[in-house]
């Protein structure tokens, strides 16, 4: 029997996946406390100029600039490149990432840092570039293997760990969105357009060794586009609080990510040029990709991954449509957690009850989504991709350590909910 074979009856028996997360909830706070490894953060709004500073003190020869056409056009990366200029620092720019960054872009990310013969690379952007940054340094470690083969343990199984990770070169990144939390992360995701998948790579070395949170890089975001890369990092946050896995740590950058968000989204949304709320988003995002190390996710992400590679959606866009819908369906077996994290961040009624300040955070969240634009539904859901999906998510979600776990017909039901079948 193949792999493939035996993961795909795995994920359809749920006594078998049921023990997996509890293997994975009991050894996880130990694994990630013990094995992450820390990051030089540096914050606030001008400080990606101190780029080159990092990289001298470093070691570091000569940098892969890993971003995308649009942030070259309007010299969002102008302050870093002219500090290393000045300084006499040698770099070569890829600009090809694309949205969901797909293996071809990674392939020609990495084909360029040994042509230009470089020794680390900065990713300036959203989480595509950064995760495209991520996996080509790990192909960097492994030149043996392909970005495809990083990212599929042989082709099956849909989370791996890419190795060697004393040989991943040194990465820095300058997120210019507040969302993803890749700069944070141990893990990337590529998009494989063959197959509409979106595929995740972990390795704790892929774990960017220095970060700039520079707001003033964020000033441009779009409106539309604020609000669906703050509700990313709410989610990160509010999915690993509520996971079977959730511990003190994590538990409070999830509380502050969340808090972050619902004091600043208005003022950012309102005026991109604040930078004091775009530095609040900022940390929220951040703090959103260490809840994620410590924490995981849970339906939520598998879903969005998976819709969002079929129907080519915005990741913000599909959270805004699943998460309240994910979030009802897990009812009693999240509810003490997700009326104390409504409580904790000041949405939910102290004086109500648990149920009702559940139900509390859960509109708050539909209401962001009313006030920002962001669609209640996915009516672009087809019943001949049910299957297609259900496996894709099914499979995604093995070692997410969440209290439910889903069959083929429950999904199939889920994802009628979010079509907005009535």
């Amino acid at each position: 029997m193949k792999l493939e074979d035996i993961m795909s009856k795995v994920a359809e028996s749920k006594k078998l996946v049921f023990g997996i997360k509890a293997i994975i909830s009991a050894s996880q706070h130990f694994f990630w406390e013990n094995v992450t490894p820390f990051q030089d953060v540096i914050e606030g709004p001008g400080s990606s100029a101190r780029a080159v500073e990092i990289l001298k003190l470093n070691k570091c020869k000569k940098a892969l600039i890993v971003t995308d056409k649009v942030l070259v056009s309007l010299g969002v990366l102008k302050t870093m490149t002219d500090a290393m200029d000045a300084a006499g620092f040698p770099y070569a720019i890829f600009d090809g990432v694309e949205p969901n960054p797909t293996i071809e872009n990674i392939d020609a990310a990495y084909a360029l840092y040994k042509k230009e013969g470089c020794d680390c690379a900065v990713a300036v952007g959203g989480g595509s570039s950064i995760d495209c940054a991520k996996i080509a340094l790990c192909n960097a470690a492994r030149p043996n293997l392909t970005a495809e083969k990083l990212g599929r343990a042989m082709g099956y199984f849909p989370v791996t760990f890419a190795g060697k990770g004393k040989n991943v070169p040194f990465l820095m990144a300058i997120p210019t969105t507040a969302g993803t939390g890749s700069e944070s992360t141990v893990a990337a995701v590529m998009s494989n357009v063959r197959t509409d998948q979106k595929i995740t790579v972990s390795d704790t070395a892929m774990r960017p060794k220095a970060v700039i949170l520079d707001a003033a890089l964020a000033a441009g975001l779009p409106p539309k586009a604020t609000a669906e890369t703050a509700l990313d990092a709410f989610c990160h946050c509010l999915e690993g609080y509520i996971n079977k896995s959730h511990n003190p740590r994590a538990d409070e950058y999830a509380i502050r990510g969340m808090r972050l968000v619902k004091e600043n989204i208005d003022a950012a949304y309102a005026d991109g040029k604040n930078l004091q709320a775009r530095q609040a988003l900022c940390q929220a995002a951040y703090f959103g990709g260490q809840t994620l190390n410590f924490e995981f996710t849970g339906y939520v992400h598998p879903f969005c991954h998976k819709l969002g590679a079929k129907y080519h959606l915005v990741h913000g866009r599909a959270i805004g449509s699943v998460l309240p819908i994910i979030l009802e369906a897990y009812g009693p077996l999240v509810e003490k957690r997700l009326a104390r994290a409504g409580v904790l961040i000041g949405i939910s009624d102290p004086n109500a009850s648990e149920t009702e300040q559940a139900k509390q955070i859960i509109e708050w969240i539909r209401e962001y989504c009313r006030k920002f634009g962001i669609p209640e539904f996915i009516p672009e859901i087809k019943d001949e991709h049910f299957d297609e999906i259900a496996d894709s998510i099914m499979l995604e979600m093995i070692i997410y350590p969440t209290y439910a776990v889903y069959d083929r017909e429950e999904i199939f039901a889920l994802l009628r909910k979010i079509r907005g079948d009535k």
